[in-house]
């Protein structure tokens, strides 16, 4: 019996970790900027019964363009689940990329429709540039 419970624990974790989007590429990104953050807002949104899903917009001033092209502000967006539901859902989760207004950034990005980019799918595509 023992035994029996340790394997449906096992499938569990593992069916929740498989659930979970695979991360995107850094080589992948349509554009790479260097860029300082000018504005920084935040819309949630449910997720699930009771969860909360955090879609981040930041305008940012494009300082330097290390892959594809660039306007001198680009609008850039991420997301994030914000408050786990209390029932699991598969899926993906997003990222939190800690950034603040007035923060210096590299970001890898893809096309994200008129006049808007998003941060590719990875814990490292955002990286804060020390100054």
């Amino acid at each position: 019996m023992k035994q029996l419970v340790c394997i449906v624990v096992v499938m569990l974790v593992a069916s929740r970790v498989q659930a979970e989007r695979p991360p995107q590429s850094r080589e992948k990104a349509d554009l790479v900027v260097v860029g300082k953050v000018t504005k920084l807002a935040t819309k949630d949104a449910t997720f699930g019964d009771d969860g909360t899903m955090t879609t981040y917009t930041a305008t940012v001033k494009v300082d330097k363009v290390e892959k594809g092209k660039a306007g001198d502000t680009i609008t850039v967006t991420w997301f994030r689940v914000t408050k786990s539901p209390s029932k699991p859902l598969s899926g993906a989760y997003g990222q939190d990329h800690k950034l603040k207004e007035k923060d210096t950034a590299t970001f890898w990005l893809m096309e994200g429709g008129k006049d808007r980019w998003n941060v590719i799918y990875n814990s490292k595509g955002v990286e804060r540039v020390k100054e």
